[in-house]
């Protein structure tokens, strides 16, 4: 009985010091992390220079990585850029319709970014057009038309953008 009730002891003991050392944190299963296509990625950066609500223009440059987004902002071409970051466990991606739409989860400061082949400067590039539904007047403008930025793969100092006659449906 006693030697029953030393192992017992003994395994037990075991069992403590074998959980005290393991880690206890566990991955959550549920978690989706969302994968930015190679569309969005095939670049390293993209680059726009866009006017703001005030009237000012401003240089922007995204970066999409596999799982998350880099933004950068600066007020003037040889100034420094200004970094912010959506982490991979806030960020969403989806496409509808040709329109890609990315974001932080559950909020509505979401971005709608379109590829395509535009001419601009009689040349052809590769670009993303980044859909403004205020139209630089703050808020949502409900009659078209719309602004949509040009993002190109290279900085630029002239702001390129098209209009769209009708609100897209993404």
């Amino acid at each position: 009985m006693k030697k029953h009730l030393k192992n017992l002891i003994l395994l037990v003991a075991s069992a403590g010091l074998f959980a005290s050392i393991t880690p206890t944190m566990t991955a959550n299963a549920k978690t989706k992390y969302y994968t930015n296509p190679y569309t969005l990625r095939h670049h390293k950066y993209w680059y726009s220079c866009q006017q703001d609500y005030n009237g000012n223009w401003n240089y922007s440059r995204l970066h999409f990585a596999k799982h998350s987004v880099f933004f950068a902002t600066k007020t003037n071409r040889k100034g420094n850029w200004h970094h912010s970051h959506i982490r991979a466990k806030y960020y969403f991606v989806r496409k509808h319709n040709g329109w890609y739409t990315f974001g932080t989860r559950n909020s509505d400061d979401v971005y709608h970014v379109k590829p395509s082949w535009r001419y601009m400067n009689n040349h052809k590039h590769w670009t993303l057009g980044e859909f403004n539904p205020s139209n630089n007047d703050g808020g949502y403008q409900i009659n078209p038309p719309y602004t949509v930025w040009s993002y190109t793969t290279f900085m630029t100092k002239d702001g390129w953008y098209y209009t769209l006659n009708h609100l897209p449906n993404f």
